[in-house]
């Protein structure tokens, strides 16, 4: 496994055999393995004014908001960090002609958002996937000597 420092201090341990990179444009953390085209899309934000987080209310609804009204609300309880609520849903997309199954994955608390959205044509890969998505974490920035993660 291999460890990604995202922006706004959040961390993914991803399997070696997997590709990362950074869209720009779209802000995002791009994910995915080799022949296949299941692909995780994450997309951290940090909201503050003054120096005072964001009530954790602004950042539910900042995510809610992006969520289709098509999905459906799913239990999280496996995938919930210390110090962060927990919101997951599914739904499916057509996409040139295919079906696409999609877990859309929100954690946030004052100030914090992560969006993860999970893509693939393959129902039972998505859902492995979700084995990758227990490894997100805040990093801690008193404890990152050392650190061997690789900056995306």
């Amino acid at each position: 496994m291999k460890t990604y420092k995202l922006p706004c201090a959040w961390q993914i341990s991803i399997p070696d055999n997997w590709q990362g990179e950074y869209d720009k444009d779209d802000g995002q953390c791009v994910f995915y393995p080799d022949n296949s085209d299941l692909t995780i899309r994450i997309t951290p934000f940090h909201a503050e004014r003054d120096g005072v987080p964001a009530p954790i209310e602004v950042m539910e609804n900042a995510y809610i908001r992006t969520i289709p009204m098509s999905a459906k609300l799913r239990d999280a309880h496996l995938l919930n960090p210390d110090g962060f609520t927990v919101r997951m849903y599914e739904g499916t997309l057509l996409e040139e002609g295919k079906r696409v199954y999609v877990i859309y994955i929100g954690y946030y608390s004052a100030g914090e958002l992560l969006s993860i959205n999970v893509y693939g044509t393959n129902k039972t890969e998505c859902e492995q996937a979700l084995n990758i998505i227990k490894t997100v974490k805040m990093r801690c920035f008193e404890n990152e000597k050392g650190d061997r993660g690789e900056t995306i």
